[in-house]
């Protein structure tokens, strides 16, 4: 189970080397840190972020879905794309 706070888990995704990912970079990024989950514990997690407006998503023509972080409290920066 996925029991990271909602803060260490935008820090995780901004410390990606992208300003956009995919449910399966991100992924990846957890794993590379030593945070194992499934893939349906991620969604849930990114889902109520994403409503919440922490993470923006960016939809692709081929249909996948890329995330960007709107806003990490952690830092107080604002990363959102322009």
């Amino acid at each position: 189970m996925l029991q990271l706070m909602d803060e260490e888990f935008l820090k995780y995704i901004k410390s990606s080397e992208s300003e956009v990912n995919t449910l399966a970079e991100i992924h990846r990024i957890l794993v590379q840190n030593r945070i194992i989950c499934s893939i349906e514990e991620l969604r849930q997690k990114i889902v109520p972020l994403h409503r919440d407006g922490y993470l923006g998503n960016e939809p692709t023509g081929d249909g996948v879905n890329m995330y960007y972080i709107i806003f990490c409290p952690d830092d107080g920066s604002d990363s959102s794309m322009t």
